[in-house]
């Protein structure tokens, strides 16, 4: 999974190069983690976890927003000589939006 989710960020971000490869994945790490804890509410152990290939295409959206996010995590809007811009409210980097995408699963009672 994460070698077809790193070439596919690659190409989002228009990145040819190794360069970034290490910080990509610890971005997809990051994301991944986030979708297991999100969808498995109740789960203790991750580490016997893996993410379904169809969250593949969050997660390379999730690494996206974390990385044209870095370095805006404190800032909620900016203004400068009448240009106003503001960003997006985002948790760990990935917005409410697609955050509301992941559907938690419930689990029994008992």
């Amino acid at each position: 999974m994460v070698v077809k989710v790193l070439s596919q960020l690659k190409l989002l971000l228009g990145i040819t190069v190794t360069t970034y490869d290490t910080l990509l994945n610890l971005l997809i790490g990051i994301a991944t983690d986030k979708a297991l804890r999100t969808i498995n509410p109740f789960e203790d152990n991750f580490d016997i976890l893996l993410l379904p290939e169809k969250y593949n295409y969050w997660v390379v959206q999730a690494s996206q927003q974390m990385y044209l996010s870095l370095g805006q995590e404190i800032v909620n809007s900016y203004s400068e000589n009448g240009l106003s811009i503001s960003f997006k409210e985002l948790q760990s980097g990935i917005s409410k939006e697609l955050l509301n995408e992941l559907i938690p699963k419930a689990k029994a009672i008992g």
